[in-house]
């Protein structure tokens, strides 16, 4: 088999290993695999070939590395709006209860033991689909 074959037959797994997983980087990969096939078919040596790979691989990392730091949390502002905002008590005990806000029911947890569930809650922070509150 061909060298060109190898590496283009190693492009089509890794991207379609991607496309089960979502992250981008195995896309990456499979793209400096496909080059690499490219320089193969063009007659470049294997030492070429590794390298072009290699330096694709690279840049393509250092790219998606710098992209997921710049779009690292867009739901954290959007979450924020929801900060200081009043909820309505629907069960509670023991600090844990259900909240309804934005019209729906909310699983919720007291922000400290000094929660008092008879005053006004207020949302102090959003982990998961958990709102934390406090007074």
């Amino acid at each position: 088999m061909q060298a060109y074959a190898v590496w283009w037959i190693l492009a089509a797994v890794l991207v379609g290993v991607e496309l089960t997983s979502g992250t981008f980087y195995l896309l990456v990969y499979g793209a400096a695999a496909a080059v690499a096939g490219i320089a193969a078919w063009l007659g470049a040596g294997l030492v070429v070939q590794l390298l072009t790979a290699a330096v694709i691989a690279v840049a393509g990392t250092l790219a998606l590395r710098h992209w997921r730091r710049s779009t690292a949390h867009p739901e954290s502002t959007v979450q924020d709006m929801d900060i200081g905002q009043p909820v309505i008590l629907d069960t509670w005990q023991d600090g844990r209860g259900q909240v309804k806000y934005r019209g729906a029911l909310w699983d919720a947890e007291a922000e400290s033991a000094s929660v008092d569930s008879a005053r006004p809650l207020l949302i102090r922070a959003v982990k998961g689909n958990t709102l934390v509150l406090g007074n």
